[in-house]
């Protein structure tokens, strides 16, 4: 009994044996290659992982280095249109207080004492507003020069340099005509009668001055008004197209 006990131990033990072989022939050889692929598999995944963050990386300081350029391009646009906004600006400034300068010329606080001062003062003051107007208007030339623009000012300056000669031209009529009555009165400093005569001429011609210029200023005016409006339209057109484009540039550089 003891030895089929025995025997019947040995086949199971045979039979195990056997059972170990199989699996360890049939399925550790796969355990192993599924570890080694599952391995492989997380390590690719690693890489594929790391390099897609170095691509986002790159990416990602290609696209801060694009915005920015295109910032500082946009700032630098920003600054063009600031600029052209304030030659606007001044242009009109100057034009119009050259204009208006002419315009409220008045020599009614000329007499004999003081005429003299007539054609100094006169000249300077109307040639340093030309000289600032020349000035802002070579200035915006560098931001508009387009052939509205640059036909609309020449007819505006031949308008108004008509204008300023006529102020000038009156000017000189005025001293003409005090240093005329001057001489005649030195002439007569004994004679009271003739030289209330003197003086009575004198007033009549500069009446006569000041309604030749007032005729001529009016009708002047009138030319150098419809030009000037055309003008502030124009400027006005144009600085709404600026604060449209400055909108807009703005906005992308945001």
């Amino acid at each position: 009994m003891k030895e089929f006990t025995h025997y019947i131990l040995e086949i199971v033990i045979i039979i195990l044996l056997l059972v170990v072989f199989y699996l360890l022939k049939n399925y550790w050889p796969k355990y192993f290659e599924a570890k080694a692929t599952n391995q492989a598999t997380k390590e690719d995944i690693g890489e594929i992982t790391q390099i897609v963050e170095n691509i986002k990386s790159d990416l990602s300081q290609q696209i801060e280095l694009l915005k920015a350029q295109l910032s500082l391009t946009n700032q630098h646009k920003l600054d063009i249109k600031s600029a052209e906004r304030e030659a606007i600006f001044d242009f009109n400034k100057r034009k119009s207080v050259w204009i208006y300068s002419l315009i409220r010329f008045s020599f009614y606080k000329y007499d004999l004492d003081n005429f003299r001062e007539i054609n100094r003062l006169t000249y300077l003051e109307y040639q340093q507003r030309q000289y600032e107007y020349d000035l802002a208007s070579a200035h915006l030339i560098l931001f508009m020069h387009d052939k509205e623009f640059m036909q609309l000012k020449e007819k505006l300056i031949v308008q108004v340099l008509e204008l300023h000669s006529i102020v000038l031209n009156t000017t000189y009529s005025l001293f003409e005509a005090f240093i005329k009555a001057e001489m005649r009165l030195n002439s007569e400093k004994d004679n009271s009668p003739e030289k209330s005569k003197i003086r009575y001429e004198m007033i009549e011609e500069l009446l006569s001055i000041q309604n030749i210029y007032k005729g001529n200023t009016e009708k002047q005016f009138e030319r150098v008004t419809e030009l000037d409006y055309q003008m502030r339209e124009l400027l006005c057109n144009r600085l709404k197209i600026l604060e449209d484009s400055t909108t807009a540039y703005s906005g992308l550089a945001k």
